[in-house]
């Protein structure tokens, strides 16, 4: 039950997030075509974070990536155009076995490329705080 609010929680915030950036265009402005959004945020568990997609175009295909701070691929999944969970995406990440500093989620259709950088620290004894920290900006 628990779970299932902060989900619907998590949900909420992310569509209130991407309808409110419709908000914000001018009088005469075109809407910008973006292909997906995305949302990333930490999982209940403090070594775990969420990363959610939604597609606007189905027939896109989209690559999802993990990298390190040394540019080096940890993880990579292409989205099938057709065929797949209608248009979202949604997958935890264990980072319980990856080493202290900066990681980035990248995710690309060919034209439309976003980032998400976030950063793993294991804090001292002490500071006395839970095993793993992860900050996004």
């Amino acid at each position: 039950m628990k779970t299932s609010i902060k989900f619907v929680a998590s949900a909420l915030a992310f569509v209130l997030s991407v309808s409110a950036s419709s908000f914000a265009l001018g009088p005469g402005d075109q809407p910008e075509q973006k292909a997906f959004a995305i949302a990333m945020f930490p999982a209940n568990d403090v070594s775990k974070v969420w990363l959610c997609l939604e597609k606007y175009k189905v027939d896109d295909k989209i690559s999802v990536e993990l990298l390190n701070e040394k540019g080096q691929v940890m993880f990579r999944e292409a989205l099938p155009a057709k065929g797949g969970k209608k248009n979202g995406y949604r997958q935890q990440f264990d980072l319980s076995q990856v080493g202290d500093g900066k990681y980035t989620f990248r995710i690309s259709d060919g034209n439309q490329t976003e980032e998400r950088t976030f950063k793993l620290t294991t804090p001292t004894i002490e500071q006395q705080l839970p095993t793993r920290l992860i900050s996004m900006n």
